[in-house]
């Protein structure tokens, strides 16, 4: 299964043009940096930083912001959905400037 999707994002498929393609990368880019941000001084192997990370995202809603830990989980999943889907959009939008 792994197999086919990396194939079909190195490749292409007859559907998936390169604005696509640009959005897919700055969104798997945004969420690497999003995840190197929250674990930059974690001496955690990197296998564990996207957990770290995720954790690191859930303490701050809690104790900075104050929001309750039962509603930290599902709005730190919502926060990681909205910025990749951002970095998607803008990514799908800069592919036509090199073009």
């Amino acid at each position: 299964m792994l197999a086919s999707v990396m194939t079909l994002l190195l490749c292409g498929s007859p559907r998936m043009n390169r604005s696509i393609l640009f959005g897919i990368c700055s969104s798997i880019l945004g969420l690497i940096g999003l995840i190197f941000l929250f674990t930059a001084s974690s001496n955690l192997p990197v296998h564990q930083w996207p957990v770290e990370a995720f954790q690191g995202l859930v303490f701050t809603l809690v104790w900075a912001v104050g929001v309750p830990e039962s509603l930290a989980y599902p709005a730190a999943a919502l926060s990681v959905l909205a910025v990749l889907a951002v970095l998607f959009v803008v990514g799908k939008k800069a592919s036509g400037w090199w073009g």
